[in-house]
């Protein structure tokens, strides 16, 4: 997107006008503009400053008698440059706290409450990603005898989490053998990553006798296909009928398209995976910023050393950005303290 460079009155009346866009879901013109927000300008005045602002394609002019609307640009201009929201309120962080203290369960279920929940508070779609394994510290490392030759090794990682592999070996393992392994795979791993697991497990390989140098070869790989794997595109995605309680939206094509990206979820997890490399809470804006016509996105990542998922919000553009960014915000952050701390 350009640089839009606005002058400080043109920057008041394109706020003015997603504010009451905002509330209303209706065009305003330079008149209405005037009385209602009490500004010291003439209409006409008003009128030719929003004219400038459709001339760089901040607002637009749904039909030639209506007043004017902001255009993609001009919201995503209004979120980058214009608006600063608040730290959540006590009450609705009160509110988080009290829904998470009631779990008690896996990942799994943390994420489905996180959306869940992020749809409750802001009556649009909430969406929370499972995370991905491959950067989470490991709570224990379980070995299950299936039989002479084979064993069932399973990863639990903090929070819950899962990870399983059935190791065939090619001679039998005997008892003392597999203790002996048992013994030191949860030692070792127990506090670190599955990378990091391997890397000390490749060190160790060459000096074990044959069962056990085998074993340790199944354990890495293993390992390598899980960290070299793309993490799970699992989505949970939750308030989707959110849209049809909305009396401003009679966008039915825009609908179908929605739902449609609901369905598939490729769409929505692509653009998640975005958010993951990077930093903080984003907006998305319409589909100059690869979301759909008319829609907004605010998502974060969640995690402390390594990014693990992205949990966020979809909803209509004139979403209030204002109480969305700080409830993303906050989630992001509780979220965060439950996967890498298993809290």
């Amino acid at each position: 997107m350009s640089e839009i460079k606005l002058s400080e009155r043109g920057k008041q009346l394109l706020h003015l006008v997603i504010d009451y866009y905002i509330k209303t879901g209706e065009p305003i013109g330079s008149s209405a503009l005037v009385e209602n927000y009490g500004l010291p300008w003439s209409s006409a005045t008003v009128r030719s400053a929003m004219a400038e602002l459709m001339d760089n394609g901040c607002l637009i002019q749904p039909h030639v008698s209506a007043g004017r609307i902001p255009a993609e640009k001009g919201v995503k201009f209004y979120v980058d440059s214009l608006l600063y929201p608040n730290e959540l309120s006590e009450v609705k962080r009160g509110f988080i706290r009290r829904r998470y203290k009631k779990l008690d369960g896996t990942i799994d279920e943390v994420m489905y409450e996180t959306s869940r929940m992020l749809s409750d508070i802001s009556h649009c779609a909430g969406l929370a990603t499972i995370p991905s394994t491959r950067f989470m510290k490991i709570r224990s490392a379980k070995l299950v005898k299936l039989g002479d030759k084979k064993v069932l090794v399973i990863i639990v990682f903090e929070g819950g989490m899962t990870e399983k592999t059935l190791v065939r070996l090619n001679m039998r393992i005997p008892k003392e053998v597999f203790y002996r392994m048992r013994d030191y795979l949860n030692k070792l791993a127990v506090g670190l990553t599955l990378d990091e697991v391997k890397s000390l497990l490749l060190d160790k390989v060459r000096d074990q006798d044959r069962v056990y140098r085998e074993f340790i070869e199944s354990v890495i790989r293993f390992s390598t296909k899980v960290f070299e794997r793309k993490p799970k595109s699992d989505v949970y995605i939750k308030g989707q009928t959110s849209f049809f309680d909305n009396p401003h939206f009679n966008n039915l094509k825009g609908l179908k398209e929605l739902f449609r990206a609901f369905d598939e979820k490729k769409y929505l997890v692509d653009i998640l995976d975005k958010v993951m490399k990077g930093d903080g809470t984003k907006v998305f804006v319409g589909s100059q910023n690869g979301v759909m016509e008319g829609y907004s996105l605010v998502a974060a990542p969640y995690g402390r050393d390594k990014r693990l998922g992205t949990l966020g919000v979809l909803g209509p553009m004139r979403m209030d950005y204002s109480q969305i960014i700080p409830l993303v915000n906050y989630t992001a952050r509780i979220v965060t303290k439950i996967v890498s701390e298993g809290e």
